[in-house]
């Protein structure tokens, strides 16, 4: 631990250069980060917003032959050393960010002119490598469509390279891995969401001067406190395209050297801020994962959540929101090649940070990359991770209030929000670990929390559930040494998962309607003594009779109902009586079933 702090005050007081002068470009692009905007300007004439269409959509449309065709493109760049030219066409960080801001101009105009392209400019004073004025941030803001809520979620990655010397301009950095993965991710996320709609607004960034001192995130998020911008939730990318172990990752490293891992990726997050933000947040993105998206993946991964803010000595641009107060977290390749200091280490003969750090390479002269370095399609999945990570936060529930009583009856929530939610989440831990041990599930605003053990210390963290079953981000730890033994309880089976098969592209869509049929989402819902469920009836071939039937968040049927079909739609009014809570429907004939609609009774 005191290594950690060591290494983290070094970097500190080497490293922070003040920005200054800064400001976006286009003065318009700061007013919608503030919410002063008409939504009316960025709505899409044919809005997709569900959710859940978008997670299962966003898992088949990030591509990994676009992901290595960004790659491709900057690694032609020679460079995107932060100091190096701005001039040139073909070589450097001026070349290369005109190009990328090129690309989201272009995402825009294929989604009706809705991304609100520009840059961040600053100047760079004080620093190890000299001045710069007019160092840029490229970034696209896809504007929220909720105009009561002014958070924004921002997709994040550094796009600067280098070799071993820090302030080296001159050498060829192709930065494949570090940190152009991470780039080619943000990119690619751009591509992809800018065709949907959300509540908040979407950030997607790519920040220079990271290889110096996270220079331009610090640049942006010193600027959006100073601003009073709101920011939800950063999902910053920092080397997430490499699965082969190098000889000197930096801990918690990996081994034995040219291992393979493209099934894990790594969440960095600060464990000893106050109340432990950081740490909450990257538990919910796990737990979003694993209860929405990990049964969709053809290749599962693991998300794992590392006790430290970064590796060992080192950082990345996170740190600069967790210096702002804002919840972030860095996600990183479990397998890294290198601990990035190859002048400091005898013997350096892995890629990062020097001139190797390619997309691969070509042994026998034939043209055509023999050997691999970065993995497209574990690339592709954590893009898939982090965009459907940010398509729940930027639709999802406001992080709940909550106060813990420490009473004689044990350790009891209480939720402080004056309209409460339909569900909450409760998680508990103790000091062993960083994820929580158990997580239990409750309705109204108060639950004495099962499975206590007198004088244990535990960490206590609470998120919200909304009518769609969408998770908010758990409220920070709040600690306390309980004073009673609990019965055990019912652990939360992570109930609102997704089924991609029959949720997806508008045509795909219409393609898996069983034979034809589709049912529409209630209305209203929640639930209000009477819901109407609709069975649209699209083929002349479609069934003509079946049976509606109804399940719990147990699959326990609690309702059926048969009915004959005509073309078109066919209402059901529902207004038998139900327990609170989430429930499940779907028609089943003959030839099949439907996909699932979910109903909130509160």
């Amino acid at each position: 631990m005191y290594k950690y702090f060591l290494s983290a005050l070094l970097a500190l007081v080497f490293f922070h250069s003040k920005a200054q002068n800064t400001q976006f470009l286009k003065p318009s692009t700061l007013q919608i980060l503030k919410g002063n905007y008409l939504v009316s300007d960025y709505q899409s004439s044919n809005p997709l917003a569900n959710y859940e269409q978008i997670a299962c959509e966003t898992n088949r449309l990030v591509c990994a032959d676009s992901l290595r065709s960004f790659i491709e493109v900057m690694e032609n760049f020679g460079t995107r050393h932060t100091f190096s030219d701005t001039v040139s066409a073909t070589r450097g960080m001026g070349a290369f960010r005109r190009w990328a801001y090129q690309k989201l101009e272009q995402f825009s105009a294929r989604n009706e002119n809705r991304l609100q392209v520009d840059y961040l400019s600053f100047d760079i004073s004080n620093n190890t490598c000299g001045d710069v004025f007019d160092a840029r941030n490229v970034l696209a803001i896809l504007p929220g469509n909720d105009p009561n809520s002014n958070e924004a979620v921002l997709l994040m990655a550094h796009m600067d390279s280098r070799c071993a010397a820090r302030c080296d301009t001159a050498c060829d950095a192709p930065g494949a891995d570090d940190n152009g993965s991470g780039s080619a991710l943000v990119l690619e996320l751009a591509r992809v969401l800018s065709r949907y709609t959300f509540d908040h607004t979407l950030v997607f960034m790519l920040t220079t001067g990271e290889e110096q001192g996270l220079l331009g995130a610090r640049a942006f998020a010193e600027y959006a406190a100073a601003q009073n911008i709101e920011i939800k939730a950063v999902l910053n990318n920092d080397i997430v395209g490499g699965v082969i172990c190098g000889a000197t990752a930096s801990p918690p490293g990996c081994s034995p050297v040219n291992a393979i891992d493209s099934t894990r990726i790594r969440m960095y997050t600060n464990p000893l801020s106050d109340r432990n933000p950081h740490q909450a947040y990257a538990r919910s993105i796990q737990i979003l994962y694993r209860e929405k998206m990990e049964a969709n993946f053809k290749v599962p991964m693991t998300l794992e959540l590392v006790g430290q803010e970064d590796r060992s000595g080192r950082g990345g641009d996170h740190i600069a929101f967790r210096e702002n107060d804002y919840r972030n977290l860095r996600f990183s390749s479990a397998h890294e090649h290198g601990n990035g200091n190859p002048l400091g280490t005898p013997n350096y003969t892995d890629r990062q940070h020097t001139t190797n750090d390619l997309i691969g390479e070509d042994f026998n002269n034939d043209g055509q990359i023999d050997s691999f370095y970065v993995d497209f399609n574990y690339l592709a999945r954590n893009a898939v991770i982090n965009g459907t990570s940010a398509n729940f936060l930027a639709n999802g529930p406001d992080i709940p209030n909550f106060t813990l009583h420490n009473e004689p009856t044990g350790l009891r929530v209480e939720i402080t929000d004056a309209s409460l939610a339909p569900e909450y989440r409760v998680g508990i831990k103790t000091r062993v670990g960083v994820e929580f041990d158990s997580i239990y599930r409750f309705t109204g605003n108060s639950f004495i929390i099962p499975g206590q053990q007198q004088g244990e210390n535990y960490y206590v963290g609470v998120a919200a559930l909304n009518a769609q079953g969408l998770m908010s981000p758990f409220n920070g730890d709040e600690r306390a040494v309980s004073q009673a033994t609990t019965p055990a309880g019912t652990v939360d089976n992570l109930p609102y998962g997704l089924d991609c098969a029959n949720i997806g592209i508008e045509e795909l869509q219409w393609q898996q309607i069983r034979h034809g049929l589709q049912l529409l989402p209630p209305r209203p819902n929640p639930y209000r003594g009477y819901t109407d469920l609709v069975i649209w009836s699209k083929r002349p071939t479609a069934p003509k009779s079946g049976t509606l039937k109804m399940v719990n968040s147990n699959g326990q049927l609690v309702f059926e109902q048969s009915m004959r079909l005509k073309a078109g739609a066919n209402t059901l009014r529902f207004s038998k009586e139900l327990p609170g809570g989430f429930y499940f429907y779907y028609f089943e004939s003959s030839q099949g079933r439907t996909q699932s609609q979910k109903l909130w009774v509160p």
